[in-house]
């Protein structure tokens, strides 16, 4: 099984050293950077698998990072931590994709349990992917064996067509 990539983002350099600690005891790889904007070309160079963000940032704040890294790679699953939270803060932040947004202090438990969660979530997406083209590559098949308009008739050529745009 792959090691799980883990970006942490923090202008706090304590905060950073302290979540590379418990993440790698977890057995994660984890990467770091102060800000942003350093994330973003981390995350250029690297296979991330979970970005865990702070908010408040210097060059490129948090919920900045999210659309950004969203953009790059959509499959990333993005927690978002702040010592500041407000309820309007978290719930923008989960509207703009985010997976969780958390408060400081947590716990090492609930940190844990938060990226195991996004981990479980991003694999059960790969997974449903997956299915989907296999069940394209099977209509496919079937049209082929059986011929379009049985298809059609067996009501399967919308769902082909309709699913083929995602």
């Amino acid at each position: 099984m792959e090691k799980k990539t883990v970006l942490v983002v923090d202008n706090g350099e304590t905060i950073r050293e302290t979540l590379v600690k418990i993440l790698e005891r977890e057995g994660y790889s984890v990467l770091t950077a102060e800000d942003g904007q350093t994330a973003l070309e981390v995350l250029r160079e690297n296979r991330v698998n979970v970005i865990l963000s702070d908010v408040c940032m210097p060059r490129m704040d948090g919920n900045k990072l999210l659309r950004m890294a969203k953009s790059i790679h959509p499959d990333v699953e993005v927690v978002l931590m702040t010592g500041h939270g407000k309820t309007e803060m978290g719930l923008e932040a989960l509207r703009a994709g985010a997976f969780d947004f958390i408060q400081k202090p947590f716990t090492k438990l609930a940190l844990n349990k938060t990226i195991k969660q996004a981990l479980e979530k991003q694999a059960m997406a790969a997974e449903l992917r997956f299915l989907k083209e296999r069940v394209r590559e099977l209509l496919g098949e079937i049209m082929d064996l059986v011929g379009e308009p049985a298809v059609q008739r067996m009501g399967y050529s919308r769902t082909l067509r309709a699913d083929s745009t995602h």
